[in-house]
């Protein structure tokens, strides 16, 4: 069995034997304003339409994050963190971490970060990419 050192005052992580870790960026430039388009970041209703059906979300640090996971079960996440209408993080078994975060001031724009450690990346990735396609149709 594989000695896996947690994140936190390490120094580094070790991936046990037969997993990566997949992370996933991507840059959406919107016509939105800051708000709407952290609105989509962060209520209930803007998020499930692109990501996972979520039913409740404590917007702050610590804050519990219930949502449908891909097979139809209700799920928990966690908020890791939240600094309103700009950034939000939170991490499940399902997706990993996510990250949103909004930026600029003239036009508002959105980084998007997945990051998951996995033994089967590819159906992972393609799922985590169609979410992400699905945003930039919403609010590019």
């Amino acid at each position: 069995m594989a000695k896996i050192n947690f994140v936190g005052f390490q120094e580094h992580v070790e991936i046990p034997e037969g997993f990566e870790l997949l992370e996933i960026k991507d840059e959406i430039q919107s016509s939105l304003s800051r708000d709407e388009l952290f609105s989509y970041l962060s209520e209930p209703a803007k998020i499930s339409e692109w990501f996972y059906q979520v039913l409740s979300l404590e917007s702050k640090s610590s804050g519990k994050v219930s949502y449908i996971s891909a097979k139809g079960a209700t799920s928990q996440a966690i908020c890791i963190a939240y600094d309103g209408g700009r950034e939000i993080s939170l991490l499940a078994d399902e997706f990993g971490e996510f990250t949103g975060r909004v930026h600029g001031k003239k036009s508002a724009n959105l980084s998007i970060k997945f990051r998951i450690l996995t033994d089967n990346p590819e159906p992972i990735q393609g799922e985590l990419m169609t979410r992400i396609s699905n945003l930039r149709k919403i609010v590019a």
